[in-house]
């Protein structure tokens, strides 16, 4: 029986086939990396932001410790070329994520930590889209991102109390954008930034599977204490947050690399 193309047209141009086929790779792959899809279309609802929706998807390793909830963006034929303000691209590891720890009756952590994570990957800030300008004062990334963060939020304040009562426990959330796009990385010498003009006159660029951005995605106010102040040379440090971006075909990869080493849980000090 042929199928109509007007009707794969619609199913396609709603960008569920993706998630769909997201999950199915997920559930297909979870032996070889040890994750598991909890959720799917999972309503949600901020009451620090008032933002709702559904999320697309929700991992949870193995140990029902690390969640990754997933925002699946699928583009045609698109280039995201992503680089900093220093012009490097070298493997980072340290990422925001949020974690909730109770212990002795009470919670220790429940909010955003920075949290060294592997696979390492290059850090940018800036994200440029074909046909977007420097009028767009919130960009396609920084609106997926910032709705992605509050959904993250939301799942951990919805999971708060599923423990046990007098058990430790600690979980942590890492937000993820899986995209059909294709990720290349820009290195570049600033001397090679021009003030006349604004533009960049020479770079090197590299194809990624996956890439951390690290910018303030939220504009809710967020206020800083003596211990921020005194901790970080950038005052903006506890409004930023850290997304990462994996390319879908790249997605189960990652989920095989990922590890959060003990080191990491050990600084936090909780």
């Amino acid at each position: 029986m042929a199928t109509d193309p007007e009707v794969l047209r619609i199913a396609n141009d709603s960008g569920f086939p993706l998630q769909i086929a997201v999950q199915q790779s997920v559930t297909a792959e979870e032996d070889r990396h040890g994750w598991r899809v909890v959720h799917t279309e999972h309503g949600w609802h901020n009451p620090a932001d008032c933002q709702s929706g559904f999320i697309d998807l929700v991992l949870r390793d193995r140990n029902d410790f690390a969640n990754i909830v997933v925002e699946c963006k699928r583009v045609r034929n698109a280039t995201w070329l992503f680089f900093n303000t220093a012009g490097t691209s070298n493997p980072r590891r340290h990422c925001k994520a949020w974690v909730s720890y109770y212990r002795d009756g009470q919670f220790r952590a429940f909010g955003w930590h920075d949290v060294p994570i592997d696979p390492p990957s290059p850090e940018a800030k800036f994200c440029a889209v074909r046909g977007q300008t420097t009028n767009d004062k919130n960009t396609y990334l920084e609106r997926v991102a910032g709705e992605l963060i509050s959904s993250t939020e939301a799942l951990a304040l919805e999971e708060r109390d599923y423990r046990r009562e007098n058990d430790e426990d600690m979980r942590m959330y890492f937000n993820v954008v899986v995209t059909t796009a294709e990720l290349k990385v820009a290195s570049f010498d600033v001397t090679h930034l021009s003030v006349a003009d604004g533009t960049l006159k020479e770079a090197e660029v590299v194809d990624v599977p996956f890439v951390r951005v690290r910018k303030q995605f939220s504009m809710r106010p967020a206020n800083l204490t003596p211990a921020d102040w005194l901790r970080h040379d950038d005052p903006d440090y506890r409004r930023e947050n850290t997304v990462i971006v994996v390319r879908a075909d790249k997605l189960n990869d990652f989920l095989q690399g990922f590890d959060i080493p003990n080191a990491s849980i050990r600084r936090l000090g909780v």
